[in-house]
C-alpha cells in the first residue's frame, strides 16, 4: 500500500491543469532515426533517440497515418551522407534535431550520473568513416536547462574508455553518482552469447575522469563451452540490475543473469545473498522479461520485484510466456511468488514503466517468439496496466490498443506530462522498407556459426523499420482537473524536510495526496535501466496547500540526481517537475 495522508484542501487562485485526454494513443510525430534507445534528458522538454548507423528514413516527409517512410533519406548536413542515427525529439513543437554520436552506439547502456547527464557505454563495430568503433566507448549527454528553450548540446565522446568490450551491457547509477556497467559480450550481431565471448565482469565509470579498480568477476555471469546452450546461464545479456534500499546504504543490487538470481555488493565485491531461480527459467536477453522494482514507499522502502512474460528456453523455437512473479528479496527466505497473468497471452520484449500513480504499464513487445532480430511475431498492440494493491484476479486492466506494431528494438518512456512516449520497432535491425523475413529464413548464423535458435517471424508477416512516435495517455489523463504544483524547491536532500506549494483537482478535495520521485530511466531491449520510483513520507501543513515532505533515507533508496516530482490526489498525478536529490 502507499504512504498516504487524508487531507482535506482549499484551491487557490491558480488553476489546476486541465486536460481531458482519453486514454489510449495518439500519433504526435516522426523519431528521425529508428528508436532503439530513448531517455529523457533531465531539465529538458525533450527525449533522445539513440540507434544504428543504417540508413534510416525518417525525416520530415514521414507519413504519420500509414507509416510510410520518408522518400528521402534523413542525413547529416556536413556533406558525408550519413544518415542520421541520434536525433532529439522537441516534446513542445515535435520538432527534430539531428545528434552525431561519433562511435557506434547500437545496443549499448545508458544510467545517470548525479548532475543528471547521461552515460551512455558500449556499443557496435565501426561503420562508414565517422562513425569510430563503440564496444569499448564512453559518451555522454548534458542536461538542461536550454537557453531559451533551445537545446544545442550534442554527444561527447569521452577520451578515456571502458576497459572492456562489451556488447548488450546493463548500466546502474550507484549511491555515490558513479555508473556501475556489467556483462555483455565481446563481439556484436549476436541472439546468443558464447563462452568465447562472455564478457562476466563489472566495472565503474566516474564523472570526474577518476581511474576505476580493474573489472571484477561476477560468478552468475560465467559459463563454459559446454555449457553455451544451457539458457539459464547463457541467456546473460542485458543483465537486470535493481539497487535495493539497505540499512548500511551500500550498493547491494538485486542482479538477474539467465535464470540466476542473487543480490551482490559491487563495493565489496561479494555475494549478499543467493536467491531462488527465477521461474520459468531465463529471463534476461534473449528471454526479454519484463522487470520492475516496484514503487518503494516511505518509511519502510521495502522492495518488491516483478518480472512478467518473457520466452522460454526451448530451441529452436522459445515460446513466449504469460507468467508474472514477484519476490520480496530482502525477506528472511525470500520465494518468488505468482501473481495474475498477462491478461491478453503471452508477451515478450515487453516494456515495463513506472507511472506515477503507483501502477505499472507493460507495453510493446511480441506474443510469438523471443528477443532478436526476426525472432518474434504477433505484435502486442494493447497495453496493460498492474496495479499492486488490487486483489489477485483483478490486478490487470487492458487498455486501448494501437495499430501499429511494436516488436523488437521499439521503446516506451514516462515523461514529465505523465504520458508515456511509445516508438520505435526494427526487427530488420538495420533499415527495411519492406519488414520481410530474409533470405535463409529461418535459419541465421550466431558467432560465425548456424544458431540454435531460428527465426519465428513467419514469412507472410511485414513489420518495416518504423518511425512513427505516439503518446500513451494513461486513465488518470482523462481527468477533468489535475493537480498542479505551484513550488517545489530546486534540491532536495536525504532524509530532510522540504516542502511543496500544490494545489488539487477540485475546491474540496477530500482524499489521498502523495508525493513521489520518478527516474523514467534510459530504456532498451524491453530493459529500463535506472527506472525508479519512490512515495515519499507527506503530510499536510495545517490547512493550508503547502505539504510536509521528507526526502528518501538515503541513496541507497534513490542515488544521487535529477528526478522528477509528482503530487498525486486520488490517484491523480500532476505534471512532473524536475528536483535534484542529493547533490
Amino acid at each position: 500500500m502507499l504512504s498516504i495522508i487524508h487531507i482535506s484542501l482549499t484551491l487557490l487562485a491558480s488553476i489546476p491543469l486541465v486536460l481531458s485526454t482519453t486514454p489510449g494513443y495518439r500519433t504526435i510525430g516522426s523519431s528521425g532515426c529508428a528508436a532503439q534507445m530513448v531517455f529523457v534528458p533531465p531539465l529538458t522538454a525533450t527525449v533522445v533517440f539513440i540507434d544504428n548507423y543504417h540508413a534510416n528514413y525518417g525525416g520530415p516527409g514521414v507519413n504519420l497515418t500509414t507509416g510510410a517512410p520518408s522518400p528521402t533519406s534523413y542525413t547529416y548536413d556536413d556533406g558525408s551522407g550519413l544518415s542520421v542515427f541520434g536525433t532529439e525529439y522537441d516534446l513542445l513543437t515535435n520538432g527534430l534535431r539531428p545528434l552525431r554520436p561519433l562511435s557506434n552506439t547500437f545496443c549499448s547502456a545508458g544510467s545517470f550520473f548525479a548532475d543528471g547527464t547521461l552515460l551512455n557505454v558500449a556499443g557496435a563495430e565501426a561503420g562508414p568513416a565517422g562513425v569510430a568503433e563503440g564496444f569499448n566507448k564512453i559518451r555522454t549527454y548534458a542536461p538542461g536547462p536550454c537557453a531559451g528553450d533551445a537545446c544545442k548540446q550534442d554527444w561527447v565522446e569521452n577520451s578515456g574508455t571502458l576497459q572492456h568490450t562489451r556488447w548488450y551491457p546493463s548500466a546502474q547509477t550507484l549511491v555515490d553518482g558513479s555508473v556501475l556497467v556489467v556483462g555483455g559480450a565481446d563481439a556484436g550481431g549476436l541472439v546468443l552469447n558464447e563462452a568465447s565471448i562472455n564478457v562476466p565482469t563489472y566495472e565503474t565509470v566516474f564523472q570526474n575522469g577518476q581511474i576505476a579498480p580493474s573489472p571484477v568477476s561476477l560468478p552468475i555471469l560465467n559459463f563454459t563451452a559446454a555449457q553455451n546452450l544451457d539458457s539459464g546461464l547463457s541467456y546473460n545479456l542485458y543483465p537486470i540490475l535493481h539497487l535495493l534500499p539497505n540499512e548500511g546504504a551500500a550498493n547491494h543490487i538485486f542482479t538477474v543473469a539467465g535464470n540466476q538470481t542473487v543480490i551482490w555488493d559491487y563495493t565489496e565485491n561479494g555475494l549478499v545473498a543467493t536467491l531462488p531461480d527465477t521461474p520459468l527459467q531465463p529471463r534476461t536477453f534473449p528471454s526479454s522479461a519484463t522487470s520492475v522494482l516496484l514503487p518503494l514507499v516511505a518509511p519502510g522502502y521495502t522492495p518488491t520485484v516483478m518480472i512478467c512474460g518473457g520466452s522460454s528456453g526451448d530451441m529452436p523455437n522459445p515460446l513466449a510466456l504469460d507468467g508474472c512473479y514477484t519476490i520480496h528479496p530482502l525477506d528472511p527466505t525470500p520465494v518468488w511468488q505468482s501473481t495474475d497473468s498477462l491478461p491478453n497471452g503471452p508477451q515478450t520484449m515487453s516494456d515495463g514503466v513506472l507511472l506515477p500513480d503507483g501502477t505499472i504499464l507493460i507495453i510493446n513487445g511480441a506474443r510469438v517468439g523471443c528477443g532478436g532480430g526476426f525472432m518474434g511475431d504477433s505484435p502486442v498492440l494493447e497495453p496493460v496496466i498492474y496495479n499492486s494493491t488490487a486483489p489477485a484476479g483483478d490486478r490487470f486492466t487492458t487498455m486501448p490498443g494501437t495499430t501499429i506494431p511494436r516488436l523488437y528494438h521499439s521503446v516506451a518512456i514516462l515523461l514529465p506530462s505523465g504520458e508515456v512516449l511509445v516508438a520505435g520497432s526494427n526487427p530488420a535491425v538495420g533499415y527495411s522498407s519492406s519488414g520481410t523475413v530474409p533470405a535463409g529464413w529461418p535459419i541465421f548464423y550466431n558467432n560465425g556459426h548456424q544458431c540454435a535458435l531460428q527465426q519465428q517471424q513467419q514469412q507472410t508477416s511485414a513489420y518495416p523499420t518504423e518511425y512513427r512516435v505516439e503518446i500513451f495517455s494513461p486513465p488518470y489523463m482523462a481527468a477533468a482537473a489535475r493537480p498542479l504544483v505551484v513550488s517545489s524547491p530546486a534540491s532536495v536532500q536525504y532524509n530532510v524536510s522540504f516542502q511543496v506549494q500544490a494545489t488539487l483537482a477540485s475546491a474540496s478535495l477530500e482524499g489521498y495526496v502523495q508525493v513521489v520521485l520518478s527516474h523514467p530511466g534510459f530504456h532498451t531491449h524491453g530493459t529500463a535501466m535506472g527506472q525508479r520510483m519512490v512515495m515519499l513520507s507527506t503530510s499536510v501543513k495545517g490547512s493550508t496547500d503547502f505539504l510536509d515532505v521528507t526526502g528518501p533515507r538515503d541513496a541507497s533508496v534513490m542515488p544521487p540526481g535529477v528526478y522528477l516530482l509528482f503530487v498525486v490526489g486520488e490517484g491523480i498525478p500532476s505534471e512532473g517537475v524536475w528536483v535534484e536529490l542529493g547533490t
